[in-house]
């Protein structure tokens, strides 16, 4: 409140002299500002701390020895994990009221998953990618802009041949983001038919083997279209037939783990022919 006072001076002889009037005012302390706790994960933009008041202080201890800075915005500067706590008041009319406690804390970021690149065949099914971790995002883009699915197992939807690469990160309960690690699918495409040339021989005679060529060198020979009993591998292939007949085979070749389409080989092994008796007239 404000109180008023008046003070008369008494001199050596004992007289008053003119009574003099002084106003004192006893100023109430400020009420504490408010301000909230804020978070961050590492890396990312720091905020600053924000207090309500007027002329505000801040201070880095809890005895209020150390200002670190003043007005309602805090740049802290603190840029590593951990939890960061700051004192701040307000003054009004010269007289600071009592501080509270702020802090920042900055989060570390959780680990990247783990996830291993996959192949598949064109036309084949396209295996799904598959991170482990909790939370995981896939990105098609290094910069992490564009997000194509969440959770441990992305289906890309290729089937194109190609290779595909996409991006994928933990985010844990603090909502902070890990590294991004890359993953690529492979779908391998290999569409050419090897070459084969169909075979004769005569019954009795040296049955020739089965020839294919291609790109490399690996070829599977099937004994039926469908491609289900294999019947030998590589080239020549020696198909120990010996009798008379039409032999039909289907070779492919394999390159990346893909098999081309089957080409078509014959072999045709001929009977002898019968002249019957020769009479002599």
């Amino acid at each position: 409140g404000t109180y008023t006072i008046t003070v008369i001076e008494t001199d050596a002889n004992g007289c008053l002299g003119a009574p003099v009037t002084v106003d004192v005012t006893v100023n109430p302390l400020p009420t504490a500002t408010t301000a909230s706790n804020q978070t961050a994960c590492l890396g990312s933009s720091i905020p600053d701390l924000v207090a309500i008041g007027s002329n505000v202080t801040w201070y880095s201890d809890a005895a209020l020895t150390t200002v670190v800075g003043t007005g309602n915005n805090l740049a802290t500067g603190q840029t590593t994990v951990g939890v960061y706590t700051y004192y701040v008041t307000e003054s009004l009319n010269g007289c600071e009221g009592p501080a509270i406690s702020v802090t920042l804390e900055i989060y570390a970021l959780p680990i990247a998953p783990t996830a291993s690149n996959q192949t598949a065949c064109f036309g084949s099914s396209i295996p799904d990618l598959t991170a482990s971790g909790s939370n995981v995002t896939w990105y098609s883009d290094a910069a992490l802009t564009t997000a194509v699915g969440t959770g441990n197992n992305l289906a890309t939807g290729q089937t194109a041949a190609g290779v595909y690469t996409y991006y994928a990160t933990n985010t844990d309960v603090n909502g902070c983001e890990s590294s991004a690690i890359s993953v690529t699918l492979t779908i391998n495409s290999f569409t050419t038919i090897p070459t084969a040339t169909n075979q004769t021989a005569c019954f009795g005679s040296t049955i020739p083997d089965l020839s294919a060529s291609g790109i490399g060198t690996s070829f599977t020979w099937y004994s039926d279209a469908g491609l289900t009993v294999v019947a030998g591998t590589g080239s020549p292939f020696s198909t120990g037939q010996t009798a008379v007949g039409i032999y039909t085979y289907y070779v492919t070749e394999s390159q990346n783990g893909c098999e081309s389409p089957a080409a078509t080989v014959v072999l045709e092994i001929y009977s002898i022919p019968n002249t019957g008796p020769i009479n002599h007239w």
